[in-house]
């Protein structure tokens, strides 16, 4: 009998481990809601502490945010890979929840001030979606809104002291901010759209 109850209760054991795996493989989950593995939710957002940067259309600010939902990312003009990957992306996933509702409006923050000016942002992040808003601003005007969100970016200017050429390391995740103005989810690299649009059209129907 002692033999049958150890087994019993290492039984159980291995399903809980089991249920736990299964639970962390499912993504973030909230009550009726499973999200896939790339999308962290954050039931207690708090707004965004006060900032105002210069953008394509006017100014990005708290203001920008109120009354409806809103995709930022960073990144700067001259990136090679993940900025163009993620702002075909992020048109993708609109397009895909504008069939059924009005999606996010998306809004690119160069932290690259020094060569992204407003008119270059204006030619480059419209051709990704005309709706599209790109921002930027000094390192002093960023400061507020990256720390609050964790963002990381770094330029490279040692690669090519004197040119004008040079790289910028810079976090590549897609934050969704809710209609309060509050940071709601962050989506981190690799994504796909298919899925992205599916997390995001379950969180904006809660």
């Amino acid at each position: 009998m002692k033999g049958r109850s150890l087994l019993v209760l290492t039984a159980g054991a291995v399903l809980l481990v089991l249920a736990g795996a299964l639970w962390l493989s499912h993504g973030t989950r909230g009550p009726g809601l499973v999200l896939g593995p790339t999308v962290h939710l954050l039931d207690d957002g708090r707004p965004l502490p006060e900032f105002h940067l210069p953008a394509t259309r006017g100014e990005f600010s708290n203001a920008t945010l109120q009354g409806h939902w809103t995709f930022v990312l960073f990144g700067y003009t001259h990136c090679p890979d993940v900025c163009p990957t993620s702002l075909a992306l992020l048109a993708d996933v609109t397009r895909q929840l504008g069939e059924r509702a009005t999606p996010p409006q998306v809004v690119f923050v160069s932290v690259d001030a020094p060569r992204d000016s407003l008119e270059l942002l204006q030619r480059y992040v419209p051709a990704f979606n005309p709706a599209f808003i790109g921002a930027t601003g000094s390192d002093a005007a960023l400061k507020a809104l990256t720390k609050d969100l964790g963002v990381y970016y770094v330029r490279n200017a040692g690669e090519a002291a004197g040119s004008n050429s040079y790289s910028v390391d810079h976090t590549s995740s897609i934050f969704l901010i809710a209609p309060d103005g509050s940071l709601r989810a962050v989506f981190q690299q690799p994504l796909e759209a298919r899925q992205m649009a599916r997390d995001t059209a379950a969180i904006l129907s809660r």
